[in-house]
């Protein structure tokens, strides 16, 4: 349980299992906010299930699975921020790129490609001499288009 949800609680209010001894009632986890509630008893069952150890033999399985999922997740992240660039787009740079002297840089895209935005930023920046800097397209916030708006 978080600070959040603890704060301004006395004991006697807290919700049944979540810490006061009496243990949660199992048609309905304590923390569950779907209309229905299957989502999160599922969840649930699967985390205890892991916990407890009974999945031990599909472990290297499951984190296959949760590896190939979270991959594809990011690809599909990755490409709908590159379509939403354009060449002229004025971009800055985030806090997710590594070195951090780049983050805040401001530039403007000068080319894309199937993977990453290059962005020219007017002045040699660190190692980057050329003033061209290559970046994957989830580092990049528009800051506005290719005709200023």
């Amino acid at each position: 349980m978080g600070k959040r949800s603890r704060r301004n609680r006395s004991p006697r209010q807290l919700p049944a299992g979540t810490g006061n001894g009496t243990p949660p009632p199992h048609d309905q986890p304590p923390h569950s906010k779907p209309p229905n509630g299957q989502p999160a008893i599922r969840e649930r069952l699967l985390l205890q299930a892991i916990a407890d150890g009974e999945l031990d033999q599909h472990l290297t399985a499951l984190a296959d699975a949760i590896h190939a999922r979270h991959h594809l997740l990011h690809t599909v992240a990755t490409a709908t921020a590159l379509s939403s660039l354009c060449v002229g787009d004025q971009v800055q740079i985030n806090t997710t790129i590594k070195p951090r002297y780049l983050h805040g840089v401001r530039g403007k895209v000068i080319d894309i490609d199937d993977e990453y935005a290059t962005i020219c930023v007017h002045r040699p920046i660190g190692r980057f001499h050329s003033g061209h800097i290559r970046c994957p397209p989830l580092a990049l916030e528009k800051i506005s288009g290719p005709s200023g708006s």
